[in-house]
């Protein structure tokens, strides 16, 4: 099969970019199984064994770079006029509430596609070579997110870590933190070498999110480098995270107390993003649906019921019980 990936931005790109990493491991790992790929996007792209095609003029179509005998075009975002092409979108973020989806949309956990009113979905994954592991860790925590977005809760993990009296590392997002806030190194916007690098030694990845996380690239990325997850349970996380590689709560007490008594191997962590979340089995879940769409014309859902659900806005601070908050009394 001939593949055309559609994605506006540098791949893989030079320091954070979650949605650009998962285009470049699919596309990597189509070309494993044995599909010809063609990647259109910025100058300066690279996948190996793929075809890459420069778009850089917005003026023009990137349409018209399309090689004539593809089969399929993969796009990452909801096209405003549909490809002559047959085509898939993914959607890796939460949608805006009154936003509508194409009936070729796939999701990318089984919770994100319900809340969009979808039952298609494909996990994102990784190659898991690229991850190392250290059996002995660091006794230090890693956040990695969009620290700035409050429905990441920065400010939860850095009480949980010094609740638990010991650093946190912070990458995703440069902070010039307050003086209180003590025992956070902020590492910025770090590439995937040092990156890798303080994972495969982390004591555990902290991850209390107060939204319903579409996916959470972070989380499976900390798997493979055998450091365990400590988190909400909110959107995909319950479908990623099991008890013998981390432990889920919307209470930072319940959270301190699990990383105070857990033992949790490494190889359990590696063994499971191994066997469920490997850039492979993303690439083999996307052939079924590309296969479909070619046979069918499209995925068997209705177009007007493919929206954000009304009981989940994106912007909303789902419930979490922080440590210095206490039950009121009856």
């Amino acid at each position: 099969m001939h593949i055309a990936i559609y994605h506006d931005a540098l791949i893989p790109p030079l320091k954070y970019g979650g949605t650009e990493r998962i285009v470049y491991w699919l596309a990597k790992a189509l070309v494993v199984l044995g599909n010809r790929v063609s990647l259109i996007s910025k100058p300066g792209s690279h996948v190996p064994g793929v075809e890459h095609i420069p778009y850089s003029n917005p003026k023009h179509s990137w349409e018209t770079l399309i090689p004539p005998d593809v089969d399929l075009v993969h796009l990452w975002g909801t096209p405003r006029t549909p490809p002559e092409k047959p085509f898939l979108v993914t959607i890796e973020g939460n949608g805006q509430l009154g936003e509508k989806f194409h009936s070729n949309t796939i999701f990318v956990s089984k919770k994100h596609a319900e809340n969009h009113g979808s039952h298609y979905f494909v996990h994102n994954g990784i190659d898991v070579s690229e991850f190392e592991s250290e059996p002995i860790r660091d006794d230090y925590f890693v956040f990695l997110a969009k620290a700035n977005w409050k429905v990441k809760n920065l400010e939860g993990a850095i009480k949980i870590a010094r609740k638990c009296g010991v650093e946190l590392k912070v990458m995703g997002t440069r902070f010039s933190f307050p003086i209180q806030w003590r025992g956070v190194q902020s590492l910025g916007m770090v590439g995937d070498l040092e990156k890798r690098k303080v994972l495969k030694k982390a004591k555990a990845l902290l991850f209390p999110v107060r939204w319903h996380e579409p996916f959470g690239i972070a989380i499976i990325e900390a798997l493979a480098a055998g450091c365990p997850v400590f988190g909400t349970p909110y959107g995909s996380l319950p479908e990623i995270i099991t008890p013998e590689v981390g432990y889920l709560s919307n209470r930072a007490d319940e959270i301190v107390q699990a990383l105070t008594t857990a033992k949790i191997s490494s190889r359990f962590c590696q063994r499971r993003a191994l066997e469920n979340f490997t850039h492979i089995q993303m690439a083999k879940n996307y052939l079924i649906y590309y296969q479909e769409i070619l046979e069918k014309g499209n995925l068997n859902q209705k177009t007007e019921h493919l929206g954000l659900r009304a009981s989940n806005p994106p912007d909303t601070l789902l419930p979490w019980i922080d440590l210095d908050e206490r039950p009121r009394k009856s």
